[in-house]
């Protein structure tokens, strides 16, 4: 069976996806909102996989994990797999009573199926935020994903943790032009669509090959429309005079989105 990923809700309001093979999930940030949205999206996720190894989380915002996803998680026995200082930052903001939900590794780890590195990443001031890059193996050979989500700008480091991915989900947050008519404090902490599509065909040009499948996540309900960040990506990479080989999905606010085969 190929590695697959689903976006189950992507924004401020909340944020949780699911990565899974034949045999073993991976929950990526797990925030959709009350218990209740946390239970009914656990119970569909676990539908899709039943064996979820855990969840990985990005950083300590109330959108990618909070009281009630945490109390969801325990009940469920799914430890929260992150960076150590994201660990500490979700006791303090949450609560020490957290703590052993928590399985904090510093550089690399392994989890079910999946081997998993994080990537320092610049975000909002004093949280400390990383990206994803997780391998698995499926169908006999090693698949390559990266998570970015909630950055501010990239790296050379960044770009090179995501060449030569077979899939990538990646914030496209906002839209120059609508960000400068309605305004919208905090889209400095994220990547515009232009930035979005910088950052894609760096990542294409410094590998061997273009990623199967790009999700991008965290749309802006004001300073965004769905159809604008691919048109951004088509613009930018004909300006450069490479052709887009990768299929462009967007990640709905509210709603789960499609099954994305990576093969």
């Amino acid at each position: 069976m190929p590695l697959r990923f689903k976006s189950l809700c992507s924004g401020s309001s909340g944020n949780a996806a699911l990565l899974w093979t034949k045999s073993g999930a991976l929950l990526l940030d797990f925030a959709p909102g009350s218990q209740r949205s946390c239970r009914q999206i656990l119970e569909d996720a676990k539908a899709l996989c039943p064996a979820i190894a855990g969840v990985l989380v990005t950083h300590a915002h109330g959108d990618h994990i909070n009281a009630n996803s945490l109390k969801v998680l325990r009940e469920a026995g799914l430890p929260v797999r992150c960076h150590p200082e994201v660990a500490r930052q979700i006791t303090i903001k949450y609560g020490s009573e957290w703590g052993p939900c928590l399985a904090p590794f510093s550089r690399g780890a392994s989890i079910g199926d999946f081997k998993v590195a994080h990537l320092k990443v610049s975000h909002a001031p004093n949280y400390c935020t990383t990206a994803f890059v997780i391998t698995a193996k499926a169908e006999g050979r090693r698949r390559k994903v990266c998570l970015f989500t909630d950055l501010s700008a990239f790296t050379d480091e960044h770009v090179a943790g995501a060449a030569d991915a077979d899939f990538i989900f990646l914030e496209a947050n906002h839209d120059l032009e609508l960000l400068k008519k309605y305004g919208h404090p905090g889209s400095e902490f994220h990547l515009s669509n232009l930035q979005a599509a910088r950052f894609l065909h760096k990542a294409c040009s410094a590998g061997t090959a273009q990623p199967q499948a790009v999700v991008l996540g965290h749309l802006s309900e004001e300073c965004n429309r769905p159809h604008l960040p691919a048109m951004e990506i088509a613009a930018y990479f004909n300006r450069k005079k490479l052709p887009v080989k990768f299929e462009v999905h967007m990640a709905a606010r509210h709603e789960p989105g499609p099954v994305i085969v990576i093969k």
